[in-house]
């Protein structure tokens, strides 16, 4: 069946969505993103989701004015999976190239709906491994901005290597993963990076925080090292399609 997607207020097919090649998106990936997992046709912490989609929208000085939430879960009704990942695309727009902010430009809105392809068995059971990488990106990275160039490059040298992950360093501190949320487990104490510029607030953060705080395991947000990181007891990754995976084997 037909991947149904929504494009400027309007419900397509996926292959029938046309975008300018004036958009500020492509010629400046001047815009944000976000990704929803859907479970059994449920999205898994929407609000949050949302939130986050909003704060980056706020730091990039873009507005708009639509029901974000009530157009995710009509796309979510729209196509048929159970499981799904919700992608939302919004940039400054289709406008004359020019580096400055255009006028009176309405954004340009994409979302879609593709299968969720849950980590295997053999992954959660025996976890994956994970290359580490110098994190040269900028110092905007808790805008989830569509300009990921750094990150698939990170990522591809992962692959290269037969690797799930690119854990980023910098300036000898672990940042995040290309991809992924990054946590150590030291001394019985589940510990991830102090949300900064220099990282994306994950949406798993919070959500293993709550799960600590129920089952009284103590949960330490503070920045850790290379060294650390090696010497870990674990190791974990974090993303909305990784969901948490244990990295068993990581070099640099």
């Amino acid at each position: 069946m037909k991947s149904i997607a929504y494009f400027n207020g309007k419900w397509l097919p996926l292959e029938k969505v046309k975008i300018s090649p004036l958009d500020r998106g492509f010629l400046f990936s001047d815009g944000v993103y976000e990704v929803i997992p859907v479970y059994n046709k449920k999205p898994f912490f929407l609000e949050s989701h949302i939130e986050r989609l909003l704060n980056s929208l706020k730091k990039i000085s873009l507005t708009i004015n639509l029901p974000i939430m009530e157009i995710v879960l009509e796309l979510i009704r729209k196509n048929c999976l159970e499981n799904q990942i919700i992608y939302v695309q919004i940039t400054r727009g289709v406008a004359k190239r020019n580096h400055a902010f255009p006028k009176n430009v309405s954004p340009t809105v994409f979302m879609m709906s593709s299968l969720l392809e849950r980590p295997s068995n053999d992954d959660i059971l025996t976890g994956v491994s994970a290359i580490t990488s110098e994190d040269n990106r900028w110092l905007g990275c808790d805008i989830k901005s569509i300009s990921l160039l750094p990150n698939v490059l990170a990522r591809e040298k992962a692959v290269k290597e037969n690797c799930t992950e690119s854990i980023l360093i910098r300036d000898g501190r672990v940042t995040e993963g290309a991809a992924s949320s990054i946590w150590i487990v030291r001394n019985k104490i589940l510990q991830c990076p102090k949300p900064n510029r220099e990282l994306l607030e994950g949406v798993r953060i919070s959500i293993l925080e709550l799960i600590c705080e129920k089952y009284g395991i103590k949960f330490l947000r503070k920045d850790f090292s290379y060294s650390e990181l090696i010497k870990a007891d674990e190791v974990i990754m974090t993303s909305a399609t990784k969901e948490i995976l244990p990295v068993t084997l990581c070099w640099a």
